[in-house]
């Protein structure tokens, strides 16, 4: 599962999947919230995207 892993709505539940089809296979669109939201493949790059202030997509990491 795929998810929004730094949406500033408290209660988002929205998927990867659910998504609108972005400007190529990373990025999608957030209907919700108006913001590109990008995917991220690696802890790196998740880290990355959101210290920039990204909306990131990932797999949700379990404690």
């Amino acid at each position: 599962m795929i998810k929004i892993l730094n949406c500033p709505e408290q209660d988002c539940d929205t998927q990867w999947d659910s998504l609108s089809e972005g400007d190529n296979a990373y990025t999608r669109f957030c209907s919700r919230c108006f913001k590109k939201v990008l995917l991220a493949q690696d802890d790196k790059m998740r880290e990355d995207y959101i210290h920039s202030g990204a909306l990131v997509a990932g797999p949700s990491k379990e404690c």
